[in-house]
């Protein structure tokens, strides 16, 4: 049983579009979030992340942000979660009580920069969360980042999802072997926190290793078709949700290839590509791809949608994908 059984199924993570001249485009925005949340599969949306570029966001601009994403969510029954970085319990508390007057169902932490300085034990860390928790009444989704420095350790994570407040975690450590052994040791304590793998790479295995759902950037992208693995998953009908994976195997590589932090401007290209947002920006100090990579971009991925497209008219038990 799960501490709120809402927070399960597929959370797309939106990119936040900008204008040429890089100002906030809400109409473009407001054009995606309509598009992602009527997608078959779709829990909720997710604002501010890494993919929406929260970052580089100013305050006052992440406020927009949230009440445009928050209110067409709102508006389709679906659960909107805002992604926010503090650095102190203090400001943590202050974003969190602020929070609490807009269109947020749930607030995702990444760690404080503190997390990663030195050998930080688990005490420290769960008393940030306990504070955050008690001072503010909005729930909590936890967030392990692909980062080693910042790693939650296993118990660590235990002890954060006993917090009532704590209903998600989403395992993003792109570690299988800390993904596997953080899921037995939650399965060994009866948690009730929904874990929502944030692994593209192994998304279909996360559900059979016990994940609730999907927290995922690349979802921007097909998002019926990761909709599809999620239900896949949560059904254990993991060989269906596998094939898919594997059709979307190419997709993956396309956005996460290397340099990885300009995955962003490459969701970004083919969702202007697709008419969806206006312009492909993005703000310093990414650079963006070149002109050679988004024709490759563009070009790779309509072959892909078109194998797709070719495996569902086709048996799928003749393996075209």
């Amino acid at each position: 049983m799960l501490k709120d059984d809402r927070f399960q199924g597929l959370f797309v993570p939106h990119v936040t579009p900008f204008t040429p001249s890089g100002e906030l485009d809400l109409k473009s925005l407001e054009r995606l979030a309509r598009h992602l949340i009527a997608c078959k599969g779709v829990a909720g949306l997710v604002s501010c992340a890494r993919i929406g570029e929260g970052p580089v966001l100013r305050l006052e601009e992440k406020r927009e942000v949230y009440k445009v994403a928050g209110d067409i969510a709102r508006e389709a029954n679906k659960i909107h979660i805002a992604a926010v970085t503090p650095q102190s319990t203090a400001e943590a508390i202050a974003v969190m009580r602020e929070l609490e007057g807009l269109p947020v169902d749930a607030a995702m932490i990444f760690p404080p920069l503190l997390f990663a300085w030195g050998k930080v034990g688990g005490e420290l860390r769960c008393r940030f969360f306990e504070e955050v928790a008690v001072a503010s009444n909005l729930p909590i989704v936890l967030f392990q980042v692909p980062v080693a420095s910042y790693a939650y350790d296993p118990e660590t994570v235990c002890r954060i999802g006993r917090s009532e407040k704590v209903v998600a975690y989403k395992e993003a450590s792109f570690n299988i072997n800390l993904f596997t052994e953080t899921m037995r040791q939650l399965e060994a304590e009866r948690s009730e926190m929904a874990v929502l793998t944030g692994n593209d790479r192994f998304v279909a295995e996360s559900y059979m290793l016990g994940a609730r759902g999907a927290l995922i950037g690349v979802a921007n992208l097909a998002t019926a078709k990761w909709g599809e693995i999620d239900r896949a998953g949560r059904a254990e009908d993991y060989r269906e949700a596998m094939r898919i994976q594997r059709e979307l195997g190419e997709l993956k590589e396309l956005v996460f290839s290397e340099p990885i932090v300009e995955a962003v401007a490459r969701i970004k290209i083919i969702l202007r590509h697709e008419g969806l947002i206006a312009s492909a920006a993005v703000r310093r100090p990414q650079l963006g791809v070149t002109e050679e990579e988004e024709k490759r971009l563009v070009a790779s991925y309509g072959r892909m949608l078109e194998k797709v497209s070719a495996s569902e008219r086709g048996d799928h038990g003749r393996g075209a994908l």
